[in-house]
């Protein structure tokens, strides 16, 4: 039986090695084969989308702005017609006292009730008696001002705390400034701004 078997696989064996080859390729194919009508996905191209640039946000920024040196002219506090004037780096001659001294103000000459108006808006911080320079209103206004008016009567006087528009009558002109007294009815006017003394000529104005 072996050698029927040895003969026969000599003759026919190459034979049976082929068939065996052509039996794995064609069930490899069978189980591999692509369905009927099945198609290729399209070939997907992917772009990288740019990354977007965040836009600016507004930004609230509080701005403080300190008053300026100069803001626009004050109202005269009365007439035109001046007496002693403001002196601080010089000095000026003082008839009641009989002396040179420094003058923070400037004198407005005039009759005695004459009205006296304030030089701008503001509100009225002090009313006092001064033993030198009688009675006496302060003024305080914006950006840091402050307005004097001396040697009142106490005739129509604001009062502290009152708020008073530009040009409003604050009281009349008096002789109640001691020191002042030879110079008759008048008003001793200084304007301040931040605890200096200012010339009054440089920001009154008669048409303000």
């Amino acid at each position: 039986m072996r050698k029927k078997l040895r003969k026969f696989w000599d003759r026919f064996g190459y034979l049976c090695v082929l068939l065996l080859c052509f039996g794995m390729i064609g069930t490899t194919a069978y189980w591999t084969r692509r369905p009927a009508g099945t198609v290729d996905p399209p070939e997907v191209t992917r772009y990288a989308l740019p990354t977007p640039t965040p836009s600016p946000r507004s930004v609230s920024v509080e701005v403080t702005i300190e008053p300026t040196a100069t803001q626009p002219p004050f109202l005269l506090p009365a007439g035109s017609k001046t007496g002693m004037g403001f002196a601080q780096e010089a000095v000026v001659y003082n008839k009641t006292l009989g002396e040179w001294a420094t003058h923070d103000g400037v004198d407005f000459l005039g009759q005695e009730g004459d009205a006296v108006r304030a030089v701008e808006s503001g509100t009225v911080t002090r009313v006092w008696e001064d033993p030198l320079m009688g009675h006496c209103v302060e003024i305080t206004h914006r950006g840091g001002y402050i307005s004097r008016y001396c040697s009142l009567s106490t005739e129509g006087m604001v009062s502290a705390e009152d708020a008073v528009s530009r040009g409003q009558v604050i009281g009349t002109m008096g002789i109640s400034a001691s020191s002042e007294c030879e110079e008759g009815p008048h008003l001793h006017f200084e304007l301040w701004r931040l605890k200096a003394a200012q010339d009054p000529m440089n920001f009154l104005r008669d048409d303000a």
